[in-house]
């Protein structure tokens, strides 16, 4: 037999290893068969896209957070060392800084502890950790 004889019409669903095989195929082989959709593949894009652009967003902000943590301890930390004071700070434990004519003081007392009604605080400065 030639190539030609051994050729089925396209609409026979036929393969050389297997035979007849249209009953084993996942998708529809005439037009009797039953219709099947395909999935929405730009909506799955989308749906994936968006849950990235969401994740990114919320590293983001975790981002931003942090760095203004970091500046917030940082101003805090010069805030302190610029500060006149008698005492070595520990790290980790609560001060308070007040505006003297003197200048900037750092105080273990806070502001309800004074008898002083014209005391310039200025604000609470817990120290960094590190």
């Amino acid at each position: 037999m030639n190539n030609v004889e051994k050729k089925k019409p396209d609409n026979v669903v036929w393969d050389q290893n297997e035979g007849y095989n249209a009953n084993t195929k996942h998708y529809p082989t005439n037009l009797g068969a039953p219709s099947f959709d395909l999935p929405n593949i730009s909506l799955a894009k989308t749906a994936a896209g968006k849950k990235m652009i969401d994740v990114f967003e919320r590293e983001r902000q975790e981002l931003i957070e942090r760095a203004k943590t970091l500046q917030n301890e940082y101003e805090t930390s010069v805030l302190v060392w610029e500060s006149i004071m008698s005492f070595e700070p520990i790290v980790g434990h609560t001060y308070y800084v007040y505006n003297f004519e003197k200048g900037k003081t750092l105080s273990l007392l806070s502001p309800d502890e004074w008898n002083k009604r014209d005391l310039s605080f200025e604000r609470k400065t817990p120290m960094p950790l590190g």
